[in-house]
């Protein structure tokens, strides 16, 4: 069993971390537009279809990063920026949010798991997620219990 340190999430590290996951998954979508805007920007001679294809491409991420921040820094998103800590245990793991929430989740509960750099995301469900930065684990020990008897055997299910 291994304890984490109290920590909360800023909406600046919640908002980055939402990205990373975003391009992670889509990467080529918007590696895509922004080269077919790129490609159309050096144009010699552009028409109408290109001075389009030019703006929907830089708009279109510039809306997208928008929405996300917009999520991110949404009241509804409260929860995330709790003083959670978390007891970690082989088959379970109980958080604790603030003075008054605790809640327990059996480790065969997770469906999926995510590495990001300096993060560490297990599923709960396509939407809900525990997320334990790495900054969180006491020792470096800790971390490697944590990844080993908990994340790893999440991973190879």
């Amino acid at each position: 069993m291994i304890k984490t340190k109290k920590f909360h999430l800023t909406k600046k590290e919640y908002f980055f971390f939402i990205i990373r996951i975003l391009l992670k998954k889509r990467w080529w979508l918007y590696s895509f537009i922004l080269f077919l805007s790129v490609a159309f920007l050096f144009k010699d001679q552009k028409d109408s279809t290109d001075i389009f294809m030019i703006a929907f491409g830089f708009l279109f991420l510039l809306v997208t990063v928008f929405q996300y921040w917009r999520f991110a820094n949404s009241k509804e998103n409260e929860i995330f920026f709790k003083e959670t800590q978390y007891e970690i245990f082989k088959d379970k793991i109980i958080s604790n949010m603030g003075e008054v929430s605790e809640g327990t989740i059996a480790i065969g509960s997770f469906i999926k798991v995510l590495e990001l750099k300096g993060l560490y995301l297990l599923y709960i469900s396509k939407g809900q997620c525990f997320y334990f930065p790495k900054r969180v684990f006491e020792t470096q020990e800790d971390e490697n219990w944590f990844r080993k008897e908990v994340f790893l055997k999440i991973k190879n299910k």
